[in-house]
């Protein structure tokens, strides 16, 4: 099957190269205050996606295998850093991409070892939400609060264009019709 916009490999190479940047003995810590948001930014971007897809590959196993169980772990550890907030000294905020990075290292080893490599092919629906949530979450508009700290619902146009791909993408793709999709 050619590649088409629902096929969505991970690109392990680029991201265990963005986790070597803060993670390897001979890191340069502390980064400059741009560098670092930018590859906190690129670890939260890789993250993303591979967050369903590793849970996918899991989810194809029996409920009681060891490697399913260690995979959601690292799919629930990875969600719950993605969820706090990074803190506001430079120390601070070094240590939340870290442990970013530790998350896309963890899900690097077990969609190789789920997948054996190969690549898996994502439901168009899920692309679409995984790019709604991205925006939203780095959006000032999206995350405003009012001053109880609630949500202010502020219009923002390109959310609501994100949402309608997602509203308009195609549901349910049978992943064995496509040769794709878990292990071989």
């Amino acid at each position: 099957m050619p590649p088409s916009d629902t096929t969505a490999p991970l690109d392990i190479p680029a991201m265990r190269a963005a986790a070597r940047a803060l993670l390897a003995d001979d890191a340069r810590l502390p980064l400059e205050e741009d560098e670092l948001e930018t590859l906190t930014l690129q670890l939260r971007g890789h993250l993303m996606p591979a967050l369903p897809v590793v849970e996918a590959l899991a989810d194809e196993l029996p409920e009681d295998d060891p490697p399913r169980a260690c995979a959601n772990v690292a799919v629930m550890r990875a969600r719950t850093r993605m969820s706090l907030a990074p803190g506001r000294t430079l120390p601070a905020r070094v240590a939340y991409a870290q442990r970013l990075a530790r998350s896309v290292s963890a899900l690097c080893d077990h969609y190789e070892n789920l997948s054996g490599g190969h690549p898996v092919v994502l439901d168009p629906q899920l692309v679409s939400l995984l790019g709604l949530w991205n925006h939203c979450l780095g959006c000032e508009t999206c995350m405003a609060t009012d001053e109880h700290g609630v949500n202010a619902n502020l219009c923002c146009p390109a959310a609501d264009a994100l949402y309608e791909d997602y509203r308009r993408a195609p549901r349910h793709v049978d992943l064995t019709a496509v040769g794709g999709g878990g292990r071989p």
